[in-house]
């Protein structure tokens, strides 16, 4: 199961992807990992969440979300689907 923590680009639309399909649990912001204050209260408060969070990554509501995508996803044949659309665009009868 995953944490995610986005830091750039196109990792914060995944990490919100993975949350919504609910096979992770709500994407942790930079600051949660890496606070801009040492101050122990909210070292403590960062490590806490973190702790959450990955008990909520084992929880078997994940667990069933991630096995039931996966089933659906291995039932695809991607490549054989690719190449059946790449002749249709090419105009392969073939």
């Amino acid at each position: 199961m995953y944490v995610v923590c986005p830091f750039l680009l196109d990792q914060f639309y995944w990490a919100e992807r993975m949350f919504w399909l609910g096979v992770a649990p709500e994407p942790l912001k930079r600051s949660h990992l890496l606070p801009e204050e040492s101050d122990e209260k909210i070292i403590q408060g960062a490590a806490n969440l973190l702790s959450r969070v990955i008990h909520d990554a084992l929880s078997p509501k994940i667990r069933e979300h991630a096995v039931e995508i996966s089933k659906r996803i291995s039932l695809e044949d991607g490549v054989s689907n690719a190449v059946k659309y790449i002749k249709e665009e090419i105009g392969c009868s073939s």
